[in-house]
């Protein structure tokens, strides 16, 4: 084990040195800098110029316009200007004014890797109207096997300013230190940054350094990030303090004890709490809360449940969104730690949050990340404690690490649930990474037997994968769920399986000339078998899903991107797992061999219409389906967006006589409309329809923002019943609205 070690080392060593560049400095200023995206303080001057090269659609190929980047710093804050010429003014593109809400526009941003460990970055950007955007980037923006890669939830303290001449327009960034975390040593720190500018109407990206466009996100890529050494770093660390007030109404329906009729409980809310944020140290932040509170959260997109398995609804919250992918431990969709499980229930009601911390950053060489929270008693769950510790560190290489995390829930009825696991990401050569995960759950349900039986409380996952997006690219995966395994602050689909997992594809960049920018053409297996019958001689034996399935993805230079998709499924439902599709049509045991056929087209970003289209058609179980679906979005003025979705989904189960339901069309439909008055106050809508569930949702959401950290919402929830009819029920009919509520929330962070 220790000479494979050893020759692991070197030969990631080897390739290391192949990849390594030189390490520049940034210039320090000591002269103020007016933010007001006018580049003219003499300090400017002496502060190097950066000049891009083209990045898409053509690499290193002739830019249409010219674009300078500039980057300095002083105690507290990194400053960053870009000169962004124009030859058409009115080409310059804004499409909205709403922050966070990125809208095709064109951008001006940067991307820092404030540790330099070439996997986590903070990203910032802004448009021609000074609207702030910000992301966080983890795992080196590589989202091959399922990792958590892009997080747009994410949110910190920065400003930015901007101007437009008949010349083009301009930008400057003022970040702090604290907003980004640094890692300094006798006031030297060392990061790495990436500055580029999009044209929409070009679909035209610069950027620098020169970086390849070898993958997926290669822009925001820390990996590839200039280096740069930063001297005489004394950062200040702040302490932010934000409560919070809340007043409001909610109304809820319920059935009366005699089962007569239902009656409206109104509540009248009122509640105080707050928010802490302090920098421990350059490189480790604090985040403390009591009386967590998440009104002004949007509303979870409805989805269509074609299986029988649990849905996947992604974290909103702000509160964790904060390095959230340092706590990614996942075996494909099932992970160790998923947020929601904390403060909300398994119908995503929300359970009142007492209070928790979460610390989050580096100390030496280590990652690390803590979650403790605690909640208070609800109508279906005990009063519980959720820990969460996270730990990872650099090994071999920047671009491979090792680690660990441990998850706890503890209720106040004595019931309890502790997991832990080890993985690692080894980059061996170039592109090529070996993955391995591997956990225990200990649940305080099982006998104790079962308890400690590592065979079937543990999930296991071995992974190799070659991360590129040009050439030939793999990855194969295997992942094994044990019977009992049950991590409890984490999210499982179903237990007691083996999965099998193989992509093989072929990117490409085109000609010059070409109308395409980019080909991928890929194949992939995935195979889900029972752990209790599997024998690995017998290729069918155990199985309980297979999906066989080709690709090609085209993306062309100003037309958008069409992907075109054929794909084999073979399903076994055991006896006893029968289940009714929908909660309709009624899917019996048996094996199932299914075909699709999709084709999907997303409309280009130069466009004032975004989003795209999609259609498949083919056979479900012993049935046959067709779909479509559609997402536009419209850009009517820098003020006004509207858009949505509809599905439309046609079941069809012909031959079928014991059963009185064969068919169904499902009917889902989303509407969202966005006015902003001006960069502060903005007003948005959004309404879901579904037949199938036979409802419909509407959140309105009004926020005046005053400041970073200064914000009034007025929030608007209703539910309501589109069939109310319960005929043969026994039960009376069904009221108009199930749930309501209007809710005020004010929050002012005093910064200290």
């Amino acid at each position: 084990m220790q000479k494979i070690i050893i020759v692991l080392a070197a030969v990631t060593s080897i390739t290391n040195g192949l990849l390594a560049q030189e390490t520049l400095k940034l210039t320090r200023i000591d002269s103020p800098i007016i933010l007001d995206g006018k580049i003219i303080e003499p300090v400017w001057d002496i502060i190097p110029k950066y000049e891009p090269i083209q990045y898409e659609p053509v690499f290193q190929g002739e830019m249409s316009e010219k674009t300078v980047f500039q980057v300095g710093y002083d105690d507290n804050y990194i400053y960053v200007a870009g000169q962004l010429y124009t030859q058409d003014p009115s080409t310059i593109t804004t499409n909205s004014l709403t922050r966070d809400k990125y809208s095709s526009d064109d951008v001006f941003a940067i991307v820092i890797d404030g540790f330099n460990d070439n996997q986590n970055a903070t990203w910032f950007f802004t448009n021609p109207d000074g609207v702030r955007f910000d992301f966080a980037v983890s795992n080196d923006a590589d989202f091959s096997g399922g990792r958590n890669a892009i997080n747009d939830s994410w949110n910190t303290f920065w400003d930015v300013e901007t101007t437009q001449t008949n010349e083009g327009w301009f930008a400057e960034m003022r970040i702090p230190f604290s907003s980004i975390g640094i890692q300094e040593n006798d006031n030297i720190a060392e990061m790495g940054i990436i500055v580029y500018r999009w044209i929409t109407k070009l679909n035209e990206r610069h950027i620098y350094p020169a970086i390849p466009p070898n993958w997926n996100l290669g822009n925001a890529k820390p990996s590839q990030a200039q280096d740069f050494i930063l001297q005489g770093v004394r950062s200040k660390k702040p302490l932010y303090i934000t409560p919070y007030g809340l007043t409001g109404l909610t109304r809820t329906s319920s059935l009366k004890s005699d089962s007569s009729a239902y009656i409206y409980d109104n509540d009248i809310q009122s509640e105080i709490g707050f928010d802490l944020k302090y920098n421990v140290t350059s490189n480790l932040t604090l985040d403390a809360t009591v009386n967590t509170d998440f009104a002004q959260v949007e509303a979870d997109d409805q989805q269509l449940n074609l299986s029988r398995f649990s849905l996947f609804f992604p974290e909103k919250r702000q509160f964790f969104q904060q390095r959230s992918g340092l706590f990614d431990f996942s075996f494909g969709r099932d992970r160790v730690f998923y947020s929601r499980r904390i403060g909300l229930d398994e119908d995503g009601n929300p359970v009142r949050i007492l209070g928790g911390a979460r610390l989050t950053g580096r100390v030496g060489k280590f990652d690390v990340g803590f979650i403790n929270m605690q909640t208070s008693d609800s109508d279906i769950l005990p009063s519980e404690n959720f820990g969460v510790l996270r730990v990872k560190a650099q090994a071999f290489n920047t671009a491979s690490f090792l680690g660990g995390i441990f998850t706890s829930r503890i209720g106040a009825d004595g019931s309890s649930n502790l997991t832990y696991g080890l993985d690692g990401d080894i980059n061996t050569t170039k592109n090529h990474f070996i993955e391995f995960r591997a956990s225990q759950s200990i649940d305080d349900d099982l006998v104790s037997a079962q308890r400690y039986d590592i065979d079937k409380t543990s999930a296991l996952r071995f992974s190799a994968r070659n991360a590129t997006n040009n050439g030939l690219s793999y990855q194969f995966t295997l992942n094994r769920i044990g019977t009992e395994y049950n991590p409890e602050v984490g999210f499982v689909r179903i237990g007691g399986t083996t999965q099998k997992f193989g992509r093989l594809s072929y990117g490409w960049l085109a000609k010059e000339h070409s109308v395409f920018q980019r080909n991928n053409v890929r194949v992939f297996y995935f195979g889900r078998f029972y752990n209790e019958q599997y024998e690995i001689a017998n290729f069918n034996t155990g199985l309980q899903s297979r999906t066989l399935s080709a690709q090609w993805n085209g993306r062309f230079k100003l037309l958008g991107q069409l992907n075109i998709g054929f794909q084999l499924e073979k399903e076994n439902i055991p006896t006893g797992d029968d289940f009714d599709l929908l909660g309709r049509i009624h899917i019996p045991s048996g094996n199932f061999e299914t075909e699709r056929f999709s084709v999907r087209y997303n409309f280009s970003e130069a466009w004032k219409i975004g989003g795209g289209i999609n259609a498949s058609t083919g056979s479900i179980y012993d049935g046959t389906i067709k779909e479509f679906e559609m997402n536009p979005r419209f850009f009517i003025s820098r003020k006004i967006e509207v858009g949505g979705s509809y599905r439309f989904t046609r079941l069809e189960f012909p031959g079928r006589t014991n059963r009185t339901v064969t068919s169904f069309d499902s009917h889902q439909g989303q509407f969202r409309a966005q006015y902003a008055f001006n960069k502060k106050a903005t007003v948005s809508s959004f309404v879901q329809y579904s037949n199938g569930r036979e409802q419909l949702g509407a959140n309105i959401r009004f926020r005046y923002n005053f400041s970073e950290g200064r914000d009034l919402w007025l929030v608007v929830n209703e539910q309501s019943y589109t069939n109310r009819n319960q005929s043969g029920t026994g039960l009376p009919d069904l009221p108009v609205l199930q749930s309501g509520s209007i809710l005020i929330k004010y929050n002012h962070t005093f910064n200290f």
